[in-house]
């Protein structure tokens, strides 16, 4: 189902089941009744129905995070703003990152109002992680395009790439690989400027050959973009500092484990999942795992190094 390249790959019942033109109980048993559909694909469909719910009472609990972050510190960390954020901005609504894969799910997004859910996380991930741009500005996005686009299940989503939602997503999606379109054929029907392009290079055309290039009429920076951001690995580290400061000037809102807490509307505090690289402990170092952990159990301690640095300067001090 996380193949882009497959037309029916998933279901596609999202729009309808938005609308109201087949109902969520429908759904439900028509799968568990099938004699077509595999256990697994039976229990999919099981599990979007849940999550659907669980956006819901997101929701109705969290009547703003349409716009607002639950984990409500998370509206203080930095992100790129100004000149700059519209030109990232820019670029990826109308499918021009130079990101050959990310650019096919919003070209495909804009003339159709759908792309499939690995798309879809794909080009959030992308938003967030690499152009560091601010969630709420792709959430009204996808919220303007999509013709399933739901508040609560769309506003779930991009909470949840902005890493300030109830569950923060545990991975960051390549614009590079391009897994999901392993044929190349989904990309060379929503960028056919690259559709003569090998497959092996399609998903990252600045690597393709010289000769390759001009053979096929490719000229990167006019006929296609020039990759939005270059550094991938020195954006991604810039996103992850910023929300660390966030965290550090947070810290009445950390656990001792390192965990997120935030407050639920009757004004009590919960822990909420918190992903390992931005776990920090009360003096705003981050947990790493032990490599002595006993039985693989992924115990925690402090990093060494930032410790031994710490105490070298209060010895100086004294």
């Amino acid at each position: 189902r996380s193949r882009a390249d497959l037309e029916w790959s998933t279901s596609k019942l999202s729009a309808h089941l938005r609308i109201g033109t087949i109902s969520p109980n429908e759904v439900y048993y028509k799968a568990m009744d099938s004699a077509s559909l595999s256990p697994e694909e039976i229990k999919t469909f099981w599990r979007r129905l849940v999550w659907r719910d669980l956006a819901y009472y997101q929701l109705f609990t969290f009547p703003l995070m349409r716009e607002t972050s639950i984990r409500a510190h998370y509206e203080n960390t930095e992100w790129v703003t100004g000149n700059e954020e519209k030109r990232r901005l820019e670029a990826w609504k109308w499918g021009k990152t130079g990101y050959p894969i990310v650019d096919a799910g919003m070209r495909e997004l804009y003339e159709t109002g759908w792309m499939t859910q690995s798309v879809r996380m794909i080009a959030a991930s992308f938003l967030t992680e690499y152009l560091r741009v601010n969630w709420v500005k792709g959430c009204e996005w996808f919220h303007y395009t999509l013709v399933d686009a739901d508040s609560a299940i769309n506003a779930m989503m991009w909470q949840n790439a902005g890493r300030s939602g109830i569950d923060q997503w545990n991975f960051v999606m390549s614009p590079e690989n391009a897994s999901q379109d392993s044929s190349g054929e989904y990309t060379k029907r929503w960028v056919p400027e690259l559709s003569s392009l090998p497959k092996g290079v399609i998903h990252r055309p600045w690597q393709a050959p010289k000769a390759v290039l001009e053979r096929e009429g490719i000229v990167l920076g006019k006929t296609y973009p020039h990759r939005i951001v270059k550094n991938l690995k020195e954006e991604r580290a810039k996103s992850v500092e910023h929300v660390l400061s966030m965290r550090r000037s947070s810290q009445e809102f950390n656990n001792e484990r390192g965990y997120d807490l935030i407050t639920l509307p009757n004004g009590e505090r919960t822990v909420v999942f918190t992903e390992k690289e931005y776990r920090l402990d009360q003096n705003g170092d981050v947990f790493v795992k032990s490599s002595s952990s006993k039985g693989g159990k992924g115990l925690y301690k402090k990093k060494q190094e930032k410790i031994r640095k710490r105490s070298e300067k209060r010895q100086r001090r004294r």
